[in-house]
């Protein structure tokens, strides 16, 4: 348990860079070849394991099929694919800020296919983390783009249904091949996307594009699932989802320092509410850890 929450810290680290690898691809490789390219190396990233375990045939087995298919095309190929196309009409913050919108999601699939109990506090530190991201937007409404806005509003619910499949699986399957399954599977969806828009397909060779592509091949697509996968298989994913979706906190950071934003008064509030609210997730799932501490060590 206390690993898994480590997990979730390092996966809230490695996500708030996101947005701003997001912004750096724009201009050095199209989103959607970003992807395939990402998904064969998160896929290669854990091909070892998959060798030493014998686990190549939990990824072909008939009854994970349609599972593997959800959670790679509905939590990578195509929500990844339309969060990086709103990224030519909005800012890397404002990315970050609407994905909280699939906290919504989060809770409503929840409690309808997980059969999770959301309580008063956990919709209360929900909403901070939500009214932070509100704040954050309001004191950036020059940067607010209709198009690219909607885009991820009307797309991260994918998500959620992505991460519903995998935590019914968890319990019987390896976290490294829920991961590898991630990547596999999108691919065949992936090629089609890349045939389809094939004239507008481009890629600009340098070191932005070679360090963005590690960081999304390796870090986001590899570490990252792992991470994500281990945390929802140990804890509650309608309050993981909720600690991970204060990243924009991170990612506002790191986007004035890139010089996407600047740093204002609406900024400070955004952060602090979404930080609180994030804290008081984080000292309830610390009570869970320590309560199943506690139920399994014997008298």
């Amino acid at each position: 348990m206390i690993k898994a929450y480590f997990s979730l810290f390092f996966f809230w680290l490695i996500i708030g860079f996101a947005p701003i690898f997001g912004g750096l691809s724009v201009n050095v490789i199209d989103g959607v070849l970003l992807v395939f390219l990402s998904s064969i190396i998160g896929f290669l990233y854990f091909v070892p394991y998959l060798i030493k375990n014998k686990s190549f045939c939990l990824l072909f087995k008939k009854n994970n099929f349609i599972p593997f298919l959800v959670i790679a095309n509905f939590g990578s190929a195509l929500p990844f694919c339309c969060l990086l196309y709103a990224l030519k009409f909005t800012t890397p913050a404002n990315t970050a800020i609407l994905n909280q919108f699939e906290l919504l999601y989060s809770f409503i699939f929840s409690v309808i296919f997980l059969k999770e109990k959301v309580t008063f506090k956990q919709v209360f530190a929900s909403l901070l983390i939500i009214l932070g991201g509100v704040v954050l937007m309001a004191g950036s409404v020059k940067n607010i783009n209709l198009k690219g806005d909607l885009i991820v509003i009307l797309s991260v619910w994918m998500f959620q249904a992505s991460h519903i499949a995998a935590k019914k699986l968890s319990a019987n399957i390896p976290c490294q091949v829920l991961a590898a399954a991630k990547n596999l599977y999108a691919l065949p969806l992936m090629a089609v996307l890349i045939l389809i828009y094939s004239n507008t397909i481009f890629i600009k060779p340098g070191i932005t594009f070679y360090g963005v592509l590690f960081y999304m091949g390796i870090i986001r697509y590899g570490l990252s699932y792992l991470l994500w996968f281990w945390t929802i298989q140990k804890l509650s994913l309608s309050k993981v989802t909720a600690i991970a979706l204060s990243y924009p906190a991170l990612t506002l950071i790191l986007s004035c320092l890139f010089g996407y934003d600047k740093l204002t008064l609406y900024n400070v509030i955004g952060l602090a509410l979404s930080m609180i609210g994030a804290v008081l997730l984080s000292k309830m799932i610390t009570k869970e850890v320590k309560y199943e501490q506690q139920r399994i060590l014997p008298d």
